[in-house]
Parts: C-alpha cells; structure tokens; sequence
C-alpha cells in the first residue's frame, strides 16, 4: 500500500501548491485536537493561529494546544529564549493584569493577549500551551502529539527538515504554513469510522527543501 506521505515528490515538480479551503476533511460532531508545533528558539507570530482558527474550526469545534519545540540550551540562549511566550502562561498574564497597564508595555505579554482575544473572537477555548525540549528533538515532538492525541498537525516552516520524519510516525492531517503564510499540504488522513469525512482525496506534498 502506497504511503499515504508522498516522498520527493516537490523536489522534482517545484513548490507545492498551497491547500485549498474545499480539500480540508469535516470535523465529526467530536471536539478535535489541533496542535500548532511550533520553533521554540523562533520569534513566535500569530499567522498560524489564525489560519487554524479560521479553517479548521470552521467545521467543528476544537481543542488548540501550542507546542513550542527547542533543542536543550546552553544558559545564554536558554535565558533569552525564556523571555518569550514560552516562559509563561495565561495565569502569570492574569496577574500582571491584576497590577496595572504595566504588562502593555512587555511583548509576551501583549502576544498572549493576542491569543486570547483571537481565540474568543472564534469562540475557542484558551488553548494549551506546552514546550518539548530534548534529543532527539523530532521523536520527542512524536511522542508529545500521541500524549495530545492530536487529529491536526500544523506546522511552522521552521520545521520543514522534520516533517517526513514525523508524518511516518504519526498518523493524523498535517499541514504546514510556509513562508507566504499559506498552507500547504504535508498528508490528509483518509475517510476511516468517520471521524473524517471529505469530498476528494487531496494530494500530498513533500514542501521544497529551504
């Protein structure tokens, strides 16, 4: 049986093309769990969020966690990366709330605010937020999708060097927003005891090396 993954495929016919709104699966009446992998080590945007928010919780509801993946640090990088949205959680921002307008004026601060005020505006729970760190960092990141038990994989193009590794892995819908904030196919679970229904069976791309 062919895989599902389809390797080199993009390496020889050029970039994939993005994914299409119509060729994404209809949720089930059942809440489906999407997670955002994330580079730890990388300015965190919003961008991928949103496409999520906008598409895949569209057709049912969802359960969004943000896993932020990063190799172990030596105490310099480990210090500024833990300056970021990483370091804390929507509790330590409730706090800083508690204090005044100060915490306006510090970045991770205002991009958790940015989180929340998006997910409310599409009627999501305030999503999960989960850092993986170790080696080998790919089959660490497999592991913690199994522990989600994720259904949505969306991936960052910082990632694009451990896709392949962990679509063989791991069998769910997997797409990834490359540098044109457009999301591209990575591989589409097929129709199985319907939990995902769809109107074709979408192509499934290998995205270009960087």
């Amino acid at each position: 049986m062919a895989d599902s993954f389809t390797r080199g495929e993009s390496s020889h016919q050029g970039r994939p093309e993005p994914l299409r709104s119509s060729q994404l699966p209809e949720n089930a009446s059942t809440t489906t769990q999407v997670v955002l992998v994330m580079d730890g080590l990388k300015e965190f945007t919003i961008k991928s969020l949103k496409w999520v928010l906008e598409n895949i919780s569209a057709s049912g509801g969802i359960n969004v966690t943000l896993l932020g993946a990063m190799p172990w640090l030596n105490i310099p990088l480990s210090a500024k990366t833990w300056q970021g949205i990483w370091a804390v959680g929507f509790e330590e921002l409730a706090m800083a709330k508690e204090q005044g307008d100060e915490w306006k004026s510090d970045s991770k601060y205002v991009k958790l605010q940015a989180i929340l005020d998006l997910c409310k505006r599409f009627g999501v729970n305030v999503p999960q937020k989960e850092v993986v760190m170790g080696y080998p960092l790919k089959l660490m990141v497999v592991e913690k999708l199994k522990s989600l038990n994720a259904s949505w994989v969306v991936f960052d193009r910082h990632q694009r060097r451990d896709m392949e590794f962990i679509a063989d892995k791991f069998p769910c819908n997997m797409v990834m927003i490359n540098e044109n904030d457009e999301p591209v196919i990575i591989k589409m679970q097929p129709l199985t005891s319907g939990e995902f229904t769809s109107g074709g069976s979408p192509a499934s791309f290998l995205p270009s090396p960087l």
